[in-house]
């Protein structure tokens, strides 16, 4: 009984997945423009936390909770860094 319970987590993640990987590529092959690329990160976003909840299954449960808020904090960092580097990169570029 579990083990059809966690097949059909598995499931219903891959078809949120599929279906957040075809909005944003139907999107940008038939309308395009900044409406499409706004729709783009919102499904980034989107199924950047079903990827989580799916298959990585970090929720806000017990111990569960400490390596949600790990893989966030690593997230925050990343992405100052990231941030950090174009800043750099594009203050360079525009004193060229």
């Amino acid at each position: 009984m579990e083990r059809t319970k966690e097949f059909h987590h598995y499931l219903i993640g891959f078809a949120l997945a599929t279906i957040l990987t075809i909005i944003p590529f139907t999107l940008v092959a038939t309308v395009g423009g900044a409406f499409s690329y706004a729709i783009l990160v919102v499904c980034a976003i989107l199924q950047l936390i079903v990827h989580l909840r799916f298959f990585l299954h970090l929720s806000y449960k017990g111990q569960q909770k400490e390596d949600l808020q790990l893989v966030m904090f690593t997230g925050f960092i990343l992405l100052i860094m990231i941030g950090g580097s174009i800043w750099v990169l594009g203050s360079l570029y525009s004193r060229m």
